[in-house]
């Protein structure tokens, strides 16, 4: 029924989205954001930091690695992230594919002090206000299930909401959809391959090369060690959205220390 993982996902995603207007439309949504707190910094968080910034991310499985730790508690995990070293907190969404909910985002958004980014397959604008309402400081938006019209519309949301917006890319194709979108938007190159969920570094150096050297860049996907660190950074990148190498290890704590200072 469906050509591979990613297109189950967005049918999945469009069916929640019709029974969530059901019960909630989308103009007392946008409503309800008035008694929301002011965003965080996310971009003077992540960027303006000297030498390595990671973004730890929080989910529970995913459909490639499949189950990440035993159990995960979201308000713990975060003070933890936030008491290692990182520089914000991703926090995965969707609950059918990744375990994830945005009951998660705001117990993570009240654990700690660093901005809290919302990853989800966004294909409405309604998922951009819930994840605001729930207390999102960035918002990322993947290009590869997004016309550019969309991609324009949606980042002025996201912007037009003080809040950073990331978009993420996973082949240099895909480059040309960042042409239209204002440079204050920043970008991150997925090294995972969205149709077989394989990882390859290298798809970070080679997307580099094709993007304007004043962008704002992420690497996201498949960065494991310190030495992988290295050898992205000796490409010009210095911000990380790590998640699954984290939650693996035995001692998360060690292991984002050692991915932040290069030592446990």
């Amino acid at each position: 029924m469906f050509r591979n993982i990613l297109d189950e996902i967005i049918a999945v995603k469009r069916k929640e989205i019709a029974e969530k207007k059901i019960k909630l439309s989308l103009e007392k949504l946008i409503k309800r954001l008035k008694k929301v707190g002011p965003p965080r910094d996310f971009k003077k968080s992540v960027f303006n930091r000297k030498g390595v910034s990671i973004i730890a991310e929080i989910k529970r499985f995913s459909p490639s690695a499949g189950a990440l730790r035993d159990s995960i508690d979201p308000f713990k995990l975060a003070r933890l992230y936030q008491e290692n070293g990182a520089s914000a907190i991703s926090v995965l969404l969707d609950k059918r594919f990744f375990g994830g909910s945005l009951e998660d985002l705001e117990k993570v958004r009240k654990a700690t002090f660093l901005p809290v980014l919302a990853k989800e397959f966004i294909i409405d604008e309604y998922q951009i206000y819930e994840a605001r309402l729930k207390g999102a400081d960035a918002i990322l938006l993947i290009a590869r299930i997004l016309d550019e019209e969309k991609l324009l519309h949606f980042s002025k949301i996201i912007q037009d909401l003080n809040l950073a917006c990331i978009v993420e890319i996973h082949s240099p194709e895909e480059v040309k959809k960042l042409f239209s979108l204002p440079s204050s938007v920043i970008i991150g190159i997925n090294n995972r391959n969205l149709k077989n969920f394989k990882v390859d570094l290298s798809t970070t150096k080679l997307i580099l090369n094709l993007i304007p050297p004043d962008r704002m860049i992420i690497s996201e996907s498949g960065i494991k060690e310190v030495q992988d660190i290295k050898k992205l950074r000796n490409a010009g990148i210095s911000v990380f959205l790590i998640g699954e190498a984290i939650l693996r290890s035995e001692d998360p704590a060690k292991k984002l220390r050692e991915l932040c200072y290069g030592k446990s």
